[in-house]
Protein backbone atom coordinates (compact mmCIF):
# COMPACT_ATOMS: atom_id res chain seq x y z
CA UNK A 1 0.00 0.00 0.00
CA UNK A 2 1.41 3.40 -0.96
CA UNK A 3 1.48 6.20 1.55
CA UNK A 4 -0.45 9.31 0.54
CA UNK A 5 1.54 11.55 2.89
CA UNK A 6 3.75 14.19 1.29
CA UNK A 7 6.28 16.47 2.84
CA UNK A 8 5.60 20.17 2.44
CA UNK A 9 8.65 20.45 0.19
CA UNK A 10 7.48 17.64 -2.11
CA UNK A 11 3.93 19.04 -2.24
CA UNK A 12 5.18 22.52 -3.15
CA UNK A 13 7.51 21.12 -5.83
CA UNK A 14 4.63 19.22 -7.43
CA UNK A 15 2.31 22.22 -7.14
CA UNK A 16 4.84 24.53 -8.79
CA UNK A 17 5.58 21.98 -11.53
CA UNK A 18 1.88 21.59 -12.34
CA UNK A 19 0.79 25.22 -12.00
CA UNK A 20 3.59 27.32 -13.45
CA UNK A 21 5.13 27.92 -16.82
CA UNK A 22 8.87 28.01 -17.40
CA UNK A 23 10.53 31.39 -17.70
CA UNK A 24 13.91 32.50 -18.96
CA UNK A 25 14.86 33.98 -15.58
CA UNK A 26 15.28 31.94 -12.44
CA UNK A 27 14.78 33.31 -8.95
CA UNK A 28 16.21 31.51 -5.96
CA UNK A 29 15.40 32.32 -2.38
CA UNK A 30 17.93 30.92 0.04
CA UNK A 31 16.63 30.56 3.59
CA UNK A 32 17.76 28.74 6.69
CA UNK A 33 15.83 25.85 8.19
CA UNK A 34 14.73 28.14 11.02
CA UNK A 35 13.40 30.74 8.56
CA UNK A 36 11.52 28.05 6.62
CA UNK A 37 10.01 26.68 9.85
CA UNK A 38 8.97 30.17 10.95
CA UNK A 39 7.35 30.84 7.58
CA UNK A 40 5.54 27.49 7.79
CA UNK A 41 4.17 28.33 11.25
CA UNK A 42 3.12 31.76 10.00
CA UNK A 43 1.24 30.27 7.04
CA UNK A 44 -0.38 27.55 9.15
CA UNK A 45 -1.47 30.05 11.81
CA UNK A 46 -2.79 32.40 9.14
CA UNK A 47 -4.76 29.65 7.46
CA UNK A 48 -6.13 28.39 10.77
CA UNK A 49 -7.16 31.93 11.71
CA UNK A 50 -8.86 32.43 8.35
CA UNK A 51 -10.77 29.15 8.69
CA UNK A 52 -11.82 29.98 12.25
CA UNK A 53 -12.90 33.48 11.22
CA UNK A 54 -14.91 32.10 8.31
CA UNK A 55 -16.52 29.51 10.57
CA UNK A 56 -17.48 32.18 13.11
CA UNK A 57 -18.85 34.48 10.41
CA UNK A 58 -21.15 31.77 9.11
CA UNK A 59 -22.63 31.46 12.60
CA UNK A 60 -23.06 35.20 13.15
CA UNK A 61 -23.09 38.44 11.21
CA UNK A 62 -20.27 40.06 13.19
CA UNK A 63 -16.88 40.63 11.53
CA UNK A 64 -13.88 38.77 12.89
CA UNK A 65 -11.52 40.59 15.18
CA UNK A 66 -8.30 39.35 16.80
CA UNK A 67 -8.84 37.47 20.06
CA UNK A 68 -7.00 39.06 22.97
CA UNK A 69 -4.38 36.91 24.67
CA UNK A 70 -3.87 34.53 21.75
CA UNK A 71 -0.61 35.85 20.37
CA UNK A 72 1.59 32.88 21.44
CA UNK A 73 2.12 31.19 18.06
CA UNK A 74 4.73 28.76 19.46
CA UNK A 75 1.99 26.75 21.14
CA UNK A 76 -0.02 26.23 17.95
CA UNK A 77 1.97 23.21 16.76
CA UNK A 78 4.06 21.26 19.22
Amino acid sequence: MMSRCLTLEKYLEEFVDENTQPDAEEIKLIVTDQQAQTLGYFLINGLAGFVECTRLQTRSDTPCEPIEGEDDSDEFIN
